[in-house]
């Protein structure tokens, strides 16, 4: 689950209500991007648009902008290294070891947690 770790900025970014992609359940904390027929999980190498922070109604989903200022918290499945660029997990929650074409830039590791913090870049 990606939670927000801290901000460059001291605005808060808005929440916003964005459609629903039918058949598509949604997780808080998970990295989304919209596309024409609604919000949906990111891919392993694509840049989240938004991180879901609440369930909303049938109408929409309650989402965060993703800004390159806000640094975020996040489980890891194998340790990252400091300083590389890693991808997404497939489910959206979680970020992995690989670098290939990574859009987390990874900023710090705790082992004792199991976290990685970093900035979607």
């Amino acid at each position: 689950m990606f939670k927000v770790s801290s901000r460059a900025i001291a605005d808060v970014e808005p929440f916003q209500v964005l459609p629903k992609k039918s058949g598509e359940t949604y997780t808080v904390g998970e990295a989304l991007t919209l596309t024409a027929s609604g919000v949906t999980k990111c891919g392993a190498t694509e840049l989240p648009q938004y991180i879901c922070v609440g369930q909303g109604d049938d109408n929409g989903l309650v989402c965060m902008p993703v800004l390159t200022t806000t640094e975020f918290e996040v489980e890891y499945t194998v340790a990252p290294t400091i300083g590389t660029k890693v991808t997404l997990h497939t489910d959206g929650l979680q970020v992995t070891a690989t670098t290939t074409s990574g859009v987390f830039a990874v900023v710090s590791v705790n082992s004792s947690t199991g976290k990685a913090r970093g900035y979607f870049r």
